[in-house]
């Protein structure tokens, strides 16, 4: 069965269990022999090896572009510092300079005393000189460990001390931070500060005297009085980058990615992604991700443009953009997008509160196209009049021109896959994947209309499912194998930095084949796509035997309007379950006045505590759970509803956002014995 661009998808059964393979073409394995013509005619084995040959190719064509800073205003408010920015027109480099710049990057570096096999640290928000620096650093087989922005204090300094580095490169926007976590590291010894374009690198004073600061700009220009030094010969197995993840279990752990690892995400990407020289990317993602990471090296290696964004100024009505100021979206206006199932929801529920602001009617006609735009689309020219009359002026906040999307790190709802693909009207490729594999697990084609799968496995993956009793999921269920997800190939990492006994659980090898255990739970159809049913960590036994998918959950009651997030809780000595939601705060006081509260006569921390309205949002959390197709037993039986941020800062999310459930679970520990004890 031909189930993805250019790949065959076969399945089979075996004493270690069942497998599925990606073969294109029918092609035998191995990866080598089917690498993209820029790989296999250049003899690319690197990541910096496909920006010199991009550079070679596509020399004065734009390759990243960043938005020109103009004005930044700022405002305290209730002792917090709120910024608006005017932003002006994009400016490119082209692939040439950007080869340049990561050469003298590279340089500067080992001028500072660092040699090959070194490690270098990268703390920064996503821009392009994030990527730019560790080209440069990879030329001269120098390690890049990275660290996201949003990981607390602690952790960050855990990242900067776990890996013995003496230079770390930072931006304007953290060097308050990074001062502070300094006098935590004492190997460190330069800080490289990638300026802001009206401030430069801001204030310095709180820098420890022992730290020599470096502007990034100075740092990359030629020393005549410095001797130069030789260019090593990266190597193909080299440790590339130590990818620290966002610590949903705990302390973030170091994940080793060789040149090899990536460049099989990097061409996996290319084959399965109709995208070539003309597309224009937009950036917004963390560079800390390994799914931001892997996609932007292969955008460059097929000679892509690339333009830099971030949440707080990606539309018009993000936090951050100026009133009179376009978002970075509508002057971009990129072919190409990446995103996570949470961005997409609010943006969803963004354009959902602006129609409803228009009024009962046009709320009602936006709602009804969306429902039943795909049916309708049979019909000669009515896609493109309700894209023309309908959806246009919410397409064009995207930039008007979006032909794909690519959605990972958490499990898309097939209710908001539908909503996007109707309202933006773009391809979603929804992929499945983990920092363990380089991203890269599976993915849908492009033509895959049918929602609530991930597609099938990816050029050069192996992938087992392997029965987990607990659970009591097995590869001999029918109608379709189900188990834990178990993936072999050049995808795999080499392991948890400096974590031997993790290593041992989460990796092994058998017959030359490296694998990993991913703990997620799959099922694969007859014809090879994956469904990931759960996670051996979110699933809890009720008191009579029924099993929930906390995650499952979760992300289908998120897709109600109301929700801005949810926690749901279980206990294995009890038939229901319960949960923490955060509401959407401007929608609560249309709830309050559902159930007869006026406008004024209550705080809105009162109306959370307010009988009536949390009674109000349980009844619609519960309905629209049915509607979803969670079982009685899934949805929750009771709510307790809180105005407290879940922010990585809090601790109560990771990085990546995704729940930290210990630390919720403790946080909540009181509210959520109360909303037991009530349903005893």
């Amino acid at each position: 069965m031909d189930c993805c661009c250019r790949m065959a998808v076969r399945g089979v059964m075996t004493p270690h269990g069942w497998y599925v393979k990606a073969l294109p073409s029918g092609e035998p394995y191995p990866l080598e022999s089917r690498l993209n013509p820029l790989f296999r005619e250049a003899g690319v084995t690197t990541l910096c090896g496909a920006l010199k040959y991009s550079a070679s190719l596509h020399g004065s064509k734009p390759c990243m572009a960043t938005r020109q800073l103009l004005r930044r205003e700022r405002e305290e408010k209730n002792g917090k510092t709120f910024e608006k920015l005017e932003l002006g027109e994009y400016r490119w480099k082209t692939y040439e300079e950007v080869q340049q710049a990561a050469v003298e990057v590279g340089l500067g570096v080992r001028r500072l005393g660092l040699e090959p096999l070194d490690r270098v640290v990268i703390f920064a928000e996503t821009r392009a000189e994030w990527l730019t620096a560790a080209m440069g650093c990879l030329q001269h087989r120098i390690t890049v460990c990275t660290l996201y922005t949003t990981l607390t204090d602690a952790g960050v300094a855990h990242g900067i001390n776990e890996t013995e580095v003496s230079l770390v490169f930072t931006s304007f926007d953290l060097l308050p931070r990074v001062a502070r976590v300094l006098q935590q590291c004492p190997r460190v010894t330069t800080v490289v500060v990638m300026e802001d374009q009206l401030e430069d690198v801001g204030d310095t004073s709180k820098i420890p005297s022992n730290v020599r600061m470096v502007p990034f700009k100075s740092f990359c220009q030629k020393d005549p009085a410095v001797a130069a030094v030789s260019t090593p010969v990266p190597q193909a197995d080299d440790v590339a980058i130590i990818m620290y993840t966002s610590g949903s279990t705990g302390t973030p752990k170091g994940v080793e990615l060789s040149h090899t690892n990536i460049l099989a995400s990097v061409v996996a990407y290319s084959v399965q992604m109709n995208v070539g020289p003309q597309d224009r990317y937009l950036s917004f993602l963390p560079l800390a991700h390994i799914m931001e990471l892997a996609s932007e090296i292969a955008l460059i290696s097929l000679g892509a443009t690339i333009l830099y964004s971030s949440p707080h100024t990606l539309t018009s009505t993000s936090p951050k953009v100026m009133r009179g100021t376009e978002g970075d979206a509508k002057v971009a206006r990129p072919t190409v997008m990446n995103a996570v199932p949470l961005v997409l929801d609010r943006i969803i529920k963004g354009v959902t509160q602006k129609v409803e602001k228009q009024g009962w009617l046009k709320s009602l006609v936006f709602s009804e196209a969306v429902k039943y735009k795909f049916w309708l689309e049979y019909i000669p020219f009515t896609s493109y009049f309700m894209n023309t009359f309908i959806f246009r002026r919410v397409q064009e906040e995207l930039g008007g021109e979006l032909k794909r999307l690519v959605v990972g790190g958490a499990p898309l709802s097939p209710q908001t896959h539908d909503t996007m693909r109707a309202i933006f009207d773009v391809s979603i490729q929804v992929g499945y994947g983990s920092t363990e594999t380089s991203s890269c697990i599976s993915g849908m084609d492009e033509d895959d209309t049918i929602t609530g799968h991930t597609g099938g496995p990816n050029l050069g993956v192996l992938m087992r499912l392997v029965d987990w009793e607990e659970g009591n999921y097995r590869v001999t269920d029918k109608p379709n194998p189900r188990g834990e997800i178990v993936v072999g190939g050049p995808v795999v990492c080499k392991g948890y930095f400096k974590l031997p006994e993790e290593n041992k659980t989460a990796f092994f090898e058998e017959d030359g084949m490296r694998w990993f255990r991913t703990g997620d739970i799959g099922e694969v159809n007859s014809l090879g796509s994956i469904k990931i049913i759960d996670r051996k960590k979110d699933l809890v036994k009720l008191k009579h035997g029924e099993y929930v998918s906390l995650g499952n959950t979760e992300s289908k009651l998120k897709t109600l309007n109301n929700v801005e997030n949810i926690c749901v809780f279980a206990d294995s000595t009890k038939d229901k379950t319960v949960a923490v939601v955060v509401p959407s705060a401007d929608r609560l006081w249309k709830v309050a006045a559902s159930v007869g509260i006026d406008e004024g006569t209550l705080t809105i921390e009162e109306l959370c505590t307010d009988e009536r309205v949390k009674e109000a949002i349980l009844r619609e959390l519960q309905a629209h759970g049915k509607k979803c197709g969670l079982t009685r037993w899934e949805v929750p039986a009771a709510v307790y509803l809180t105005l407290e941020p879940w922010t990585p800062d809090t601790g109560l999310v990771t990085a990546a956002l995704k729940l930290r459930r210990k630390q919720l679970s403790h946080h909540y520990e009181h509210s959520v014995h109360d909303m037991y004890s009530r349903l005893d």
